[in-house]
């Protein structure tokens, strides 16, 4: 087994909350739940439907909380639908009109503030329909997609056995997502530098007879996005995950970590690989050349 990444900060990516039409969860409830799971940091993500550029929802949130657990950041970015699909903006401080636009334009947009454009859920939810569009990232995991390997005619059976033993249906549920990475492999073997993130896609707004599938503490303890060192501040934090430098941590395996195995792909990323390369511990981007990295 090779040695796992260290890390200094911790956080969830791609969070919603009240804001969005989707959720109606309260931010103390986002906050408390990355205080309970030890998360450093939380990137609000909400969804955004507006004819002119307006003020991000929840911008009042963002900056440093103090939590009985420690400090957590709070970055504000937001979620936005465009024809070609849904779209993450961060590093961005307004959002911008995205309904009926082109996926490029939006992204375009985003770029002139100084932010990055994050291409979420690219097979599930709408998907992602123009792979030649300049975006600086994928989500090559996704908690609601993942989530959907319970629908369909066995769905109260895989909700019988959610409720009985949550561990073990999340574990059936986080396996590893083989479309979305063949799809990022694809992009760097083109000379893309795309790096990949996870999506916690976290509502808190699953709910089957009083059975909570979503809850925000679940969601943070099952995957995280691991950073180098950096100051617990919005820019800094950000830089990280625009350079490719953070990784993707299945922490809902931790306790099998002696058992992960490394593989490195041609393009240079690296999987920590369980059960055969059937689950996964780590992903971690490749190594972008410095040439490749974009202006913090």
């Amino acid at each position: 087994m090779k040695a796992l990444a260290l890390a200094a900060l911790v956080g969830v990516i791609h969070i919603h909350h009240a804001p969005s039409f989707d959720s109606d969860a309260p931010f103390q409830e986002v906050l408390s739940a990355a205080s309970e799971a030890g998360l450093d940091f939380v990137v609000l993500t909400d969804h955004v439907d507006v004819a002119e550029p307006s003020v991000l929802p929840a911008a009042e949130h963002a900056g440093v909380h103090v939590t009985p657990d420690g400090p957590v950041l709070v970055i504000v970015g937001a979620e936005f639908g465009s024809r070609d699909g849904h779209v993450l903006g961060l590093g961005i401080d307004r959002s911008v009109p995205a309904q009926d636009r082109a996926g490029r334009d939006v992204i375009a947009d985003i770029h002139a503030q100084g932010g990055f454009a994050i291409v979420p859920h690219p097979f599930s939810h709408g998907g992602w329909h123009d792979w030649s569009a300049d975006f600086d990232g994928i989500e090559v995991q996704n908690n609601a997609s993942d989530f959907t390997r319970l629908y369909g005619p066995l769905l109260p059976l895989h909700l019988a056995r959610f409720a009985f033993d949550r561990e073990a249906g999340l574990s059936r549920l986080w396996v590893r997502p083989t479309l979305e990475l063949a799809k990022w492999d694809e992009l760097l073997a083109a000379g893309r530098r795309v790096p990949g993130f996870a999506g916690a896609d976290a509502h808190q707004n699953v709910s089957v007879l009083g059975l909570q599938l979503d809850g925000y503490a679940q969601m943070f303890r099952g995957v995280r996005t691991l950073c180098p060192d950096a100051p617990l501040e919005a820019d800094a934090v950000l830089a990280e995950l625009r350079r490719g430098t953070c990784s993707i941590r299945y922490a809902i395996y931790d306790a099998r970590a002696a058992e992960a195995r490394e593989r490195r792909f041609p393009s240079g990323r690296v999987e920590l690989q369980l059960d055969g390369g059937a689950r996964l511990l780590e992903l971690r981007n490749p190594p972008f050349a410095p040439s490749q990295s974009p202006p913090p």
